[in-house]
This record gives C-alpha cells, structure tokens and sequence, in this order.
C-alpha cells in the first residue's frame, strides 16, 4: 500500500481498503482494491466516458468481523462527477 499509512492488516487486524462506486444512467461500475490511487482512477475512467450528472465515491473500508460477508465503512476518500465538461472532484 502507498504511503507510511499503518493499516489493519499491518497491524494484525482486518485490512484497509478502498471501495469504488459509479452511477451511470444505466447501471454502473464498482470495485474494491488495497490500492488508493487505483480507486480513483477507477472513478475517474469510468466518469470519463459517462453523461453528465454520473457520480462516482472513493470509501475506506474494512473487512467486517461479523462472520458474514461485508465491508464496514470507514469514511469517504473523495467523490466525483462528470459536469459535462470533466470530472470534478471534492475532497
């Protein structure tokens, strides 16, 4: 993982990671990865090639300890849109 950022797994516990989400007209893409950086091109990519008014989220997540399969959220990263002319994004 970039950066000095200690996370669960270095630690021991649950590993941090970043889930990606775009709502397009029709449908969407969404993924998870251990790679910040990755998320946001994700979302930029696909909001790219999108309508205007799509967003995208970047969030932080973990792995849940409940027994089921699921993320926990652990806060948003960035979120993004497509104006009509580029990809905006607020921090």
């Amino acid at each position: 993982m970039a950066g000095d950022e200690m996370t669960g797994a270095k630690r021991g516990g649950p590993p941090t990671l970043f889930a990606w989400d775009v709502v397009l007209r029709q449908g969407g893409e969404c993924g998870v990865t251990d790679d910040q950086v990755a998320a946001l091109r994700h979302v930029r990519r696909v909001l790219q090639e999108a309508d205007a008014g799509s967003r995208g989220k970047v969030r932080r997540v973990t792995v849940g300890l409940s027994g089921r399969v699921e993320y926990v959220e652990l806060g948003v990263v960035a979120e993004a849109w497509r104006d009509g002319v580029a990809v905006v994004w607020a921090w």
